[in-house]
């Protein structure tokens, strides 16, 4: 009877010594396979949060009008810097369902569009007060501040709801009619601001005394959000009536891909906005 043969020590030792071997580069696989996957992750994050803030930005300041030599009423842009703007930001549009009365106005639902309801206290209403061309006086637009907002009331006939503002005025502007248009506007602030050692780009409603929010970031630096404003022939202007459009840059930031070299640690996108000029509709 044949007695069967172990294993000797240097084969158990070169054994083991392999068994390390593959268990090590396994080891280094699985590892480099979750540092790029993290590292896309990463990237893929970096690219949304800039693509976000190039969109949310453009679409708050299209909606904005400006004219030249017009008066402040028919000028959306009240200030503005390379990393910031303030402004007053349209929030709704509609048309009166019946003359004003006792203070309030009624626009009539089926007319109204836009991003939501008027909110009291927030919000201001502009009311057209329309000019006299013949004798050369301009349309205006009439501020009102919006003091209450209720939806429970109708408009007369079978026009069906209404959205009634109780402004801070006691009497109708003068002339307004069934049919005269009103626009909700919020004055807001976009812009890059510093928090715990980081930039972000910001809003907030001026209006309602809200602090600074992030919108998106961290951004790179104080000028990761630059904002150029040209006029009708697309040179820079510093006035805040001539202003046709507004170039936005926006450069986002990722510390934890500052490390990788699988990609880059900045992301940027740039767009063109075109103001809506010419006094408001």
């Amino acid at each position: 009877m044949t007695r069967g043969r172990g294993f000797t020590l240097v084969e158990m030792v070169v054994s083991l010594g392999l068994t390390f071997i593959v268990i090590a580069a396994l080891h280094r696989l699985v590892t480099r396979t979750q540092q790029l996957s993290r590292v896309q992750v990463a990237q893929l994050s970096l690219q949304s949060n800039v693509r976000t803030g190039v969109l949310v930005s453009g679409n708050e300041l299209r909606g904005l009008s400006t004219l030249p030599g017009g008066a402040a009423d028919q000028n959306d842009i009240l200030s503005m810097t390379p990393n910031g703007v303030v402004y007053r930001a349209t929030r709704g549009i509609g048309f009166l369902c019946q003359p004003p009365t006792g203070g309030q106005l009624r626009i009539a639902r089926s007319s109204y569009s836009g991003w939501r309801d008027p909110q009291a206290l927030r919000d201001m209403v502009y009311l057209l007060h329309e000019g006299n061309p013949v004798a050369g006086v301009p349309d205006t637009w009439i501020p009102l501040g919006i003091t209450a907002v209720t939806t429970s009331l109708s408009c007369p006939g079978a026009i069906g709801p209404g959205i009634t503002l109780t402004t801070s005025a006691v009497t109708g502007p003068p002339e307004a009619t069934a049919g005269t248009p009103v626009r909700i506007l919020e004055l807001m602030e976009l812009k890059t601001y510093q928090s715990e050692g980081q930039w972000w780009l910001g809003l907030r409603s001026v209006s309602s005394a809200e602090a600074i929010q992030p919108l998106v970031g961290p951004v790179d630096g104080a000028d990761g959000f630059r904002l150029s404003y040209l006029n009708s022939d697309g040179t820079p202007s510093s006035d805040p009536n001539a202003i046709a459009g507004i170039g936005i840059k926006l450069r986002g930031v990722n510390e934890e891909l500052r490390y990788s070299r699988a990609a880059a640690a900045v992301e940027e996108l740039t767009n063109l906005v075109t103001l809506h000029n010419g006094g408001h509709p």
